[in-house]
């Protein structure tokens, strides 16, 4: 989602060392989650090129991908 990746920007422009924690945080996701939150917010796919990619149904890719973000923000709010 765009507003993950610009907590993920603002963030670490006001604390550059949150890089590694945004690394971190996203290293400690589930492998499914993990696989399309990169997919989507770092390598740009649509949310159906995903689905077709995994071999996955796109709400399912909808689904991971809102809970992969929710881990992410609560990884960095910790």
């Amino acid at each position: 989602m765009e507003d993950l990746e610009r907590y993920a920007i603002a963030v670490t422009e006001a604390m550059p060392g949150t890089k590694v924690d945004l690394e971190r945080a996203i290293a400690g996701l589930p492998k499914g989650a993990r696989e399309v939150l990169v997919l989507r917010d770092v390598q740009g796919f649509k949310y159906r090129e995903i689905a077709e990619l995994t071999g996955v149904t796109l709400g399912t890719v909808k689904a991971q991908i809102h809970r992969a973000r929710n881990l992410v923000q609560e990884a960095l709010e910790r």
